[in-house]
């Protein structure tokens, strides 16, 4: 509790000037001040094992932000994935057992037009959000770009005040019961796991996400499971050579994907 100049400042006041008088003297310790005193007197009034009064070490996840302790994540029953770009916010809501309950993605025409609008952003995401389907947690993907390009700097602004928007919408019960629900995954990390990194730039998933609509229908116990409804609507849509600008509903998916997998192994 009282260690580097804390506890050097105490030894050269009492060299100064002898013995504490009372206990207020304390306080005259340079960085010494009442919140110290408070906690050191009742560690000395009332000395606990060093066992007792250490914190429980909480079992992170290296993968996710902010730090959430392991069994809280792997007793989730389902989770919603969210990928956002410049115009469009997309999202993949998976249960435990890798089924896709819902996939979709939404467009924000007023995204990125004109001069930055904060209502605007919330004009555009709250509709968004009051679309998306309850979950244990919300896994929002991490954007990557690097600030060394000073011309991509309205798209990291854009991004980020994205983010700030899901997270405060998203995670409105925060306030009631202190517990993060919204966390956020590093794009890279999804990138690595899937091995769709070519140096430090992530590739489209495009073709991974295919296969996986295709083994869904074509094997046994499937990486994970569409319902037979969505295989029909999505097959063509992600078929090879259909331009529809589609990238946030694959990394949506393969974020949750990912998500699970990650966990199991890590």
């Amino acid at each position: 509790m009282l260690r580097g100049r804390k506890s050097s400042n105490i030894i050269e006041y009492r060299t100064r000037n002898g013995p504490f008088k009372d206990l207020h003297s304390v306080m005259n310790v340079p960085l010494i001040k009442h919140k110290t005193t408070e906690v050191v007197f009742n560690s000395i009034l009332n000395p606990a094992d060093r066992s007792e009064r250490r914190k429980p070490k909480v079992q992170a996840v290296k993968f996710i932000k902010p730090q959430i302790e392991r069994k809280r994540l792997e007793e989730a029953s389902s989770v919603v994935s969210l990928v956002f770009g410049t115009n469009k916010i997309a999202w993949a809501h998976l249960e435990r057992g890798r089924s896709v309950l819902e996939w979709q993605q939404e467009e924000c025409d007023r995204f990125l037009r004109g001069a930055y609008q904060a209502s605007v952003y919330l004009e555009d995401i709250s509709p968004v959000v009051a679309k998306i389907p309850e979950a244990d947690f919300f896994i929002l993907e991490k954007p990557g770009i690097s600030l060394q390009n000073t011309n991509l700097f309205p798209i990291m602004l854009h991004l980020r005040t994205v983010e700030a928007m899901l997270y405060s919408l998203l995670g409105a019960r925060f306030q009631q019961d202190g517990q993060q629900r919204v966390l956020s995954m590093a794009r890279t990390a999804v990138g690595k796991h899937f091995e769709l990194m070519v140096g430090e730039c992530r590739t489209s998933g495009a073709e991974l996400v295919r296969q996986l609509l295709s083994d869904s229908v074509t094997q046994k116990h499937p990486r994970v499971a569409f319902p037979q409804s969505m295989v029909v609507r999505y097959r063509n849509m992600f078929r090879l050579g259909v331009r529809n600008h589609r990238e946030e509903m694959c990394d949506a998916l393969l974020q949750a994907l990912a998500f699970y997998e990650l966990l199991e192994g890590d």
